[in-house]
């Protein structure tokens, strides 16, 4: 989990340094980004996973305070102070709720407190923003897993996997799911 807290975090500190997209450009772009994620060779995923992280972390709206509420928070995750980073994306959220990646960041945090409910609402609120987000539904999945609701883990990862083919860590969770309810040894 720190792997993936470290990725997203380096991920966040490059798209804060470039320039923001047009709206209806981000949208295109992410769209053609998401056509490209369909038929991608295993090796060229990552950079467009990258790419489309990017253009999610960047926050395009009005509120001049959203940058620095989103960099305490994920400076305060990375320090495992997830009261602190909690409090700075609610108050992302409440100032643009419409913003997917403020519920995507709180649900990370949830998840790491344990709250894997509150994650999961959370979670709900990303894909109503953003159906393709890849991130949300892989963490859909560890929360399922939490709960021991395997099939529900599965279906959240198969979901992943419609969007990104070539997600390895979805489709390994899904064999070692299947083992599982299998009886099998994992």
């Amino acid at each position: 989990m720190r792997r993936i807290l470290a990725f997203l975090l380096s991920v966040f500190l490059i798209a804060a340094a470039l320039p923001a997209a047009a709206a209806d450009d981000r949208a295109a772009q992410l769209d053609a980004l998401f056509a490209q994620l369909k038929t991608a060779a295993p090796e060229e995923e990552p950079a467009l996973q990258i790419a489309i992280w990017h253009l999610w972390f960047r926050y395009e709206g009005a509120d001049t305070e959203i940058p620095g509420l989103l960099e305490r928070g994920n400076t305060a995750m990375a320090k495992d102070d997830y009261a602190v980073a909690e409090a700075a994306f609610s108050a992302v959220i409440e100032r643009d709720p419409a913003y997917a990646e403020g519920w995507n960041r709180r649900a990370t945090v949830r998840y790491l407190r344990g709250d894997i409910r509150g994650s999961i609402a959370d979670i709900d609120q990303v894909l109503a923003r953003e159906p393709r987000h890849f991130g949300a539904l892989s963490g859909l999945g560890l929360c399922r897993i939490k709960l021991r609701d395997y099939a529900g883990a599965i279906e959240a990862y198969q979901r992943a996997l419609a969007i990104d083919p070539q997600m390895a860590a979805a489709r390994d969770q899904i064999e070692q799911l299947k083992k599982l309810q299998a009886g099998d040894p994992i």
